[in-house]
């Protein structure tokens, strides 16, 4: 047997107050996720008679969910935003060890910007602005907005195929400018031949979900740094579904290390991205791929 508990004790003192800062906030949401990575991690093959096999949050906001007065509504306080994927392998409350009333979450396939995501994350930077420390844009490994993104823009006419609805087109389109960045640095590490390499698709694809997210992150900031009423700090990460981390930059190769949970600090200038993007092409390139001046993947056997 494998227990996930919400625990709420009224009366009792708040074993862990909201955090009230930015950085308590980022703090917080990393610290959550490395007690849920490494309890999922447990949980693989556990005895059920083991104490590994529990796993409590201690769900405080509760409190905030019972009105002071009878006929009186809750009072929604949020300390985090986050703009995460509709994927179902990705519970974001769970994920980050938060329970009732701490994050207000916005979940679009993709983790895209439209006039629809802004207008919620408009209404938490005026409605909830007393609370909210930060927004945080999620991505997540395997993605599959993202894999169909790097489906079309590698094979085009696939853009234009019958399963693809004009509003699976629009995902796409707000995701093609990651991809874009992801292939042009891949190549520049990689070498120019990079695409005949058999783990160049798989690569693009983990390259572009950690681009798409840093992407939205700078956008969000851009669109929010001037607003007086906006003072949340935008972070960015990305879920591995296989490892339940939360990390910047991910690391595909490497197993679940409570060191690699990250969130990053939206990037400020585009030059932050290309920097990002060089160092996944990197943190990617296969072993046999070595870098050459004329721009030509070398395998290993060309090295000696």
């Amino acid at each position: 047997m494998i227990d996930y508990t919400f625990r709420y004790q009224p009366g009792a003192p708040n074993p862990r107050p909201k955090p009230t800062s930015p950085e308590e906030a980022r703090e917080a949401l990393m610290r959550g996720n490395r007690v849920f990575s490494g309890w999922m991690c447990r949980c693989q093959g556990a005895d059920a008679a083991h104490a590994d096999s529990w796993h409590v949050v201690e769900c405080v906001g509760l409190e905030s969910g019972f009105p002071a007065q009878p006929g009186e509504y809750p009072t929604q306080k949020p300390f985090a935003v986050v703009l995460g994927c509709s994927d179902a392998r990705v519970p974001t409350e769970m994920l980050f060890g938060r329970g009732f009333n701490d994050l207000f979450v916005v979940r679009v396939a993709g983790n895209v910007l439209n006039d629809v995501v802004l207008g919620s994350l408009d209404f938490s930077a005026t409605a909830l602005n007393d609370s909210v420390q930060v927004v945080v844009v999620l991505g997540h490994t395997n993605c599959g907005a993202v894999t169909g993104a790097v489906s079309a823009y590698l094979e085009p006419t696939k853009f234009w195929s019958k399963s693809n609805s004009p509003n699976l087109r629009l995902i796409y389109k707000g995701i093609f400018g990651a991809v874009r960045e992801a292939d042009k640095m891949i190549r520049e590490v990689w070498g120019s031949d990079a695409p005949s390499h058999p783990e160049y698709r798989g690569a693009l694809i983990d390259a572009a979900v950690c681009m798409n997210a840093a992407h939205t992150a700078l956008a969000l900031r851009q669109e929010y740094e001037e607003s007086p009423e906006w003072g949340a700090e935008v972070l960015y990460g990305v879920y591995d579904v296989r490892t339940h981390q939360v990390c910047m930059p991910t690391r595909p190769f490497d197993p679940e290390m409570p060191d690699l949970v990250n969130l990053a600090r939206a990037p400020s200038h585009p030059d932050e991205l290309a920097a990002l993007a060089r160092e996944l092409a990197t943190i990617l390139r296969p072993k046999d791929v070595g870098e050459n001046p004329n721009g030509a993947v070398l395998s290993s056997k060309a090295l000696g």
